[in-house]
């Protein structure tokens, strides 16, 4: 259990570091009975596992190893019609099933797209990388290509997209855009946000008279969809990791620092 250095670690905080969860998730994913520390139900998300002890600790059934973790971060391209959810009783075809098949235990998504939107997701099992990418505050941006049902007049939607700029308000919150373009024949629009309030895209030109019929995202920060086909998950190549979880330490506040956000949460 070398990961956590030469002392003992509380259940909740390991569940932390291996899992890559917020403290709030890992206490409750104990106290709900979904955490086995050498094949029973832990009950005390506060008990002290033993670095020298050989503890085996699982989460849903799968086990997490305590052995020193490597960071790792992964492209991965939903396609249309897969849940960004971990499970759901009406859906079996979800983002978390699809990870598990694969061996992605202990894994998670940066952020989440709709069920009819495709493109990138950022796998992690580092919960800080998750946060840094996700949390609002960080205002990482997240470009999208959108295709829409009837462009009535290129001026109408370039003044559209200033408007989006500008802020919109919608359902009492203030949405906006970094910044838009028109792109390609027939035409479609290139979007870039750094704060993905839910079906924003969508709300945005819904609000300005647009129904958009394709969503997809082909960049988070740095990190390009490419030609990633859909369905295929590929580890980034070992520069970008390692950038990408420096600037993440650096946004977070450090390896140590307190994770915030429910990370397997599936309303996010």
């Amino acid at each position: 259990m070398s990961d956590f250095g030469s002392r003992s670690a509380k259940l909740f905080r390991v569940l932390q570091m291996q899992a890559g969860v917020s403290r709030r998730k890992a206490l409750d994913l104990v106290l709900s009975g979904e955490v086995t520390v050498d094949g029973a139900v832990a009950a005390d998300p506060f008990v002290v596992l033993d670095p020298d002890a050989a503890t085996r600790l699982a989460l849903r059934g799968h086990p997490l190893s305590l052995d020193a973790r490597e960071p790792r971060v992964y492209r991965f391209h939903k396609p249309a019609g897969v849940l960004c959810s971990h499970d759901d009783p009406h859906c079996g075809n979800t983002v978390g099933r699809i990870l598990r098949a694969e061996g992605f235990v202990g894994y998670t998504w940066v952020g989440r797209l709709d069920q009819d939107a495709e493109g990138l997701l950022l796998l992690s099992n580092d919960g800080t990388l998750v946060q840094a990418l996700s949390h609002p505050r960080y205002e990482v941006r997240k470009t999208y290509r959108v295709w829409l049902a009837e462009i009535r007049s290129e001026r109408e939607l370039e003044n559209g997209l200033r408007a989006m700029e500008r802020g919109i308000e919608d359902e009492g919150e203030t949405l906006r855009i970094l910044d838009g373009r028109i792109e390609g024949r027939p035409p479609h629009v290139v979007v870039s946000l750094a704060e993905g309030r839910k079906h924003e895209v969508k709300r945005l030109f819904s609000h300005r008279g647009f129904a958009v019929t394709r969503l997809l995202r082909v960049a988070v920060g740095p990190i390009e969809l490419g030609d990633l086909a859909p369905g295929a998950a590929e580890r980034l190549p070992l520069s970008d990791e390692q950038a990408l979880l420096g600037t993440a330490r650096e946004l977070v506040g450090g390896p140590g620092a307190e994770l915030e956000g429910d990370f397997l949460n599936d309303n996010r």
